[in-house]
């Protein structure tokens, strides 16, 4: 009776030390305020329709304070804005044939950092390509390039490779135009795919 007890006891003790453990493990964030990198777009948010500001050209298509580049033209393609809890989000279709071609976004905040985004189709499901940016909402300027980081939905197998760059267009900062490039080579099983993708952001005029 007494060993069977000792025996309850150590077996409670190494599951409890095993919990300790496994909760340890999880990434703690350095800055609490800062939870961009961890906020995935969910659901199909609220629709509504797309305004475009008389700044931009035929190539800039607007988020929320940034907008991005894309090489059609918007006469060309279909855009559809959506609002979640957390970011603003542009799904762009080819007006002919209805198909997706990009998803961008942007977090949703009346504060100088920004997170957008790029998501991208997978074999087996997406990822997000983002960075977050500090922006000078006065001079309508992005100061520097805070993070960029690749969000996988689900994760690969193996990431053989993960290459991010990001950078001003002029070469300094602050900048009107800022880029991030990517290229990941991701492997499920026998199959790979190489994705060499990126975009050019920068702040709207108002």
């Amino acid at each position: 009776m007494k060993k069977s007890y000792i025996g309850a006891v150590l077996l409670a003790a190494v599951i409890f030390i095993s919990v300790l453990v496994i909760d340890n493990r999880h990434e703690k964030n350095p800055n609490p305020e800062r939870t961009f990198e961890k906020e995935a777009p969910s659901g199909p948010g609220e629709v509504s329709d797309y305004t475009d500001p008389p700044s931009l050209t035929e190539h800039q298509v607007a988020l929320n304070d940034l907008y991005v580049k894309i090489p059609n033209q918007k006469k060309d393609v279909e855009l559809t804005k959506r609002t979640t809890d957390n970011h603003i989000i542009v799904d762009i279709t080819d007006k002919e044939t209805g198909d997706l071609l990009y998803t961008y976004g942007e977090s949703a905040g009346q504060g100088e950092e920004r997170l957008v985004f790029r998501e991208l189709p997978t074999e087996k499901g997406k990822v997000r390509l983002q960075m977050i940016v500090e922006i000078d909402p006065v001079n309508r300027l992005i100061r520097k390039v805070l993070e960029t980081k690749v969000v996988y939905d689900p994760e690969p197998e193996k990431v053989e490779t993960e290459m991010i760059n990001s950078g001003s267009r002029s070469g300094e900062f602050p900048a009107e135009n800022v880029e991030v490039l990517s290229s990941l080579n991701l492997k499920w099983g026998n199959e790979r795919q190489n994705l060499y993708e990126g975009y050019v952001i920068g702040v709207i005029e108002k």
